[in-house]
Parts: structure tokens; C-alpha cells; sequence
């Protein structure tokens, strides 16, 4: 497992660039992907360190995708981008990062190694 790559996942192709842009430049290996089927086979390859999943993606695809990936990426973590709905992030999230914050959120809360659902800003 590669504990410096993330693989993202949105149905949002622009905020996939937004956010590869600022991982790549905090020196993570990123890998973004809109087609769920591509999700599954690249977290089943069990590379990645990072899942980075939005508030786009539907609950069943969210819960699909990370549970899968706690089999196959056990020592991985997971990032929800959130909105500022009042909807309930995921259980299985270990980071929670505003959508508002902007993408070096993101990459803040994967170097500060904080605590699970912490919620970066």
C-alpha cells in the first residue's frame, strides 16, 4: 500500500481537478476516477493509502465503496468531503472536510494526522 496515494472519487469532474490539483501539490500520488466500476477495481488492487469520497456520490455507491475498501485497504483511510447540509457524514469516515474549506483542507487534514472525524477547516 502506498500510504501517499489517494484514490478520488466524484461524480463532479471539476472538483476531481480542483482536488487532484492541490493533493498533487501537497506531494500525493492521486488517482480520480468518476465511474464507480473504476472505484472498485482500483481499491480491490488494495494500493491505495487514502479514499477521498464527497457528499456527490450516493449513500449505497458511499457505502459499497468504503466498505470495500476497509477490506482491502485495511491500514487506509477515508476522506468525506461534506457539504453544509446537515446530513450525516458517513461512519466509516476518519476525515471530514468541508466542501466550503477548498481542496487544501483536503490535503491539510491528511498531514496533520489528527484524529478520526476531524473535521478540517
Amino acid at each position: 500500500m502506498d500510504k501517499n496515494k489517494v484514490l478520488s472519487f466524484s461524480g463532479d469532474r471539476d472538483s476531481l481537478v480542483r482536488r487532484e490539483f492541490a493533493l498533487r501539490n501537497g506531494g500525493f500520488t492521486v488517482v480520480s476516477l468518476v465511474s464507480e466500476s473504476q472505484a472498485r477495481f482500483e481499491i480491490e488492487m488494495g494500493s491505495c493509502g487514502f479514499l477521498l469520497i464527497c457528499f456527490r456520490t450516493r449513500a449505497d455507491t458511499i457505502r459499497e465503496l468504503t466498505n470495500l475498501f476497509r477490506r482491502n485497504c485495511p491500514q487506509g483511510r477515508i476522506i468525506f468531503v461534506m457539504n453544509e447540509t446537515h446530513e450525516r457524514p458517513p461512519l466509516a469516515a476518519d476525515y471530514i472536510v468541508s466542501e466550503s474549506a477548498g481542496p487544501e483542507a483536503i490535503v491539510r487534514a491528511l498531514r496533520s494526522g489528527s484524529h478520526p472525524t476531524t473535521k478540517a477547516s
